[in-house]
């Protein structure tokens, strides 16, 4: 076992190639979440565009399941895309997963209605949310390698804070363009279409993201390692699979509670009655907290290690999140709403903001991008995307609208297994040691 700079992390020499290499990983991530959650916030009219309209309950349940399919297609991108940056490049990788990401958002602002091309129109935003997955599923190990290998030696977890800090950042983005979309457009003129601009609008994050990250230099960890030979990718998830497993466990509260924060938008309409404005405020509290606290976390985890910040992120949350459900329930505002979002939002951010240190420290430069990739990507389709649609089906189901709180609680619980049993360093939770090969 090696501490975190004999694990194989070296800083990028000159301190504004770090800083450059840490805002060109964080453009993809906003871009990204910032399409999965205008997805999320305008789930309700897409359902009402897109699919057919016998049922409400069918076509939110079609729309979802639809933000689901893209999560298919995710663990494939992360072993093709992850796969090419351990090869070519931190930086190429990322240029290629933003131009793929642009695409697949541009599919929401242009396709067709369901009244106007039939079944047709469904399809086409299938194959959408398919090229954003794939592209996704790649953009996590490239920003990640890149944010960690970019960093000074005392400031590795503070750099890896912004993976999560930039997905905060596309929430309070998708936040406001929804809030600003509702101000200026009248209810029929959204349910029209004018939401589509929120997509269109993201599209805009592409090539400003892609010429930043054209322009932002390698990193000096993976061109040491570029001539060195890289072994075969199935010999490779063999050796690192115990490594991958405990990733995907540490993925799932992470995940869960990331898609339950994207659902809040369609819970606080359908479900508590409340206003779309109240929704997207709701958002807007949540994306604040995110960017505010995930840094702060970053810089006390490389103090004290990755384990307790993330233990009592989970911990406090398995045994918080049934109450503050019931309290939604039985008070309805968008004040409680908003001190709901801000509370799962932080206890999330302990977690989130050390997770993505601790799954890079899991793998060696020469298979990073791949094995942060993959089990991501696994973590994510597995318990993530899937969030909208199984939380929409159980409500439905049960007619209990807090069976939510139940499923996030079960989340964390489990996210708390590797931290409790991590006690000793040598499982590599504990950033002050981490295994390198």
């Amino acid at each position: 076992m090696h501490d975190i700079e004999a694990s194989g992390y070296q800083a990028v020499r000159n301190p504004s190639h770090g800083r450059r290499a840490l805002v060109a990983a964080s453009v993809g991530n906003v871009l990204e979440i910032y399409d999965f959650i205008a997805y999320g916030i305008f789930a309700i009219p897409i359902s009402h565009t897109f699919f057919p309209s016998n049922s409400e309950f069918t076509a939110l349940v079609l729309t979802f399941l639809t933000f689901a399919a893209g999560f298919l297609v995710r663990p494939i991108g992360a072993l093709v895309l992850g796969r090419y940056a351990d090869r070519v490049g931190r930086r190429r990788a990322l240029s290629l997963t933003l131009i793929l990401m642009a695409g697949g958002t541009v599919v929401p602002a242009v396709c067709p209605s369901f009244a106007s091309i039939g079944v047709i129109a469904p399809l086409i935003v299938v194959l959408g949310r398919l090229l954003q997955g794939f592209s996704a599923g790649g953009e996590i190990g490239g920003t990640v390698a890149m944010m960690i290998e970019a960093a000074p030696p005392a400031r590795k977890c503070f750099y890896a804070s912004f993976q999560q800090t930039s997905q905060g950042c596309g929430v309070l983005l998708a936040g406001l363009i929804g809030l600003l979309l509702t101000q200026v457009f009248t209810a029929s003129e959204m349910a029209g279409g004018a939401w589509r601009i929120a997509f269109a609008f993201g599209l805009l994050i592409g090539p400003v993201g892609w010429y930043v990250r054209r322009s932002v230099p390698e990193t000096s960890e993976f061109e040491k390692t570029r001539g060195q030979a890289r072994v075969a990718l199935l010999p490779a998830l063999i050796e690192y699979r115990g490594r991958l497993l405990m990733g995907v466990s540490i993925m799932v509260f992470w995940t869960i509670a990331t898609y339950v924060s994207n659902y809040f938008t369609t819970y606080a309409v359908r479900e508590l009655k409340l206003s779309s404005v109240d929704s997207y405020i709701g958002q807007l509290a949540y994306g604040i907290t995110m960017v505010v606290v995930c840094p702060i976390v970053g810089a006390i985890a490389d103090r004290i290690g990755t384990r307790k910040p993330m233990l009592y992120g989970a911990a406090i949350t398995a045994a918080v999140a049934y109450p503050l459900f019931v309290l939604l329930a039985h008070d309805p505002s968008r004040t409680t709403l908003i001190a709901v979002q801000m509370t799962i939002a932080l206890l999330l951010a302990c977690y989130a903001a050390c997770a993505s240190a601790v799954l890079a420290s899991v793998f060696p430069t020469q298979f990073r991008a791949t094995g942060v990739a993959f089990t991501y990507a696994v973590g994510v389709t597995l318990f993530g995307g899937f969030t909208p649609a199984v939380v929409t089906m159980l409500i439905g189901l049960t007619g209990d609208k807090l069976v939510v709180g139940y499923y996030l609680a079960a989340a964390a619980l489990i996210s708390c297994i590797p931290l409790l049993i991590s006690s000793s360093p040598r499982n590599g939770i504990d950033s002050q040691a981490v295994p390198a090969e």
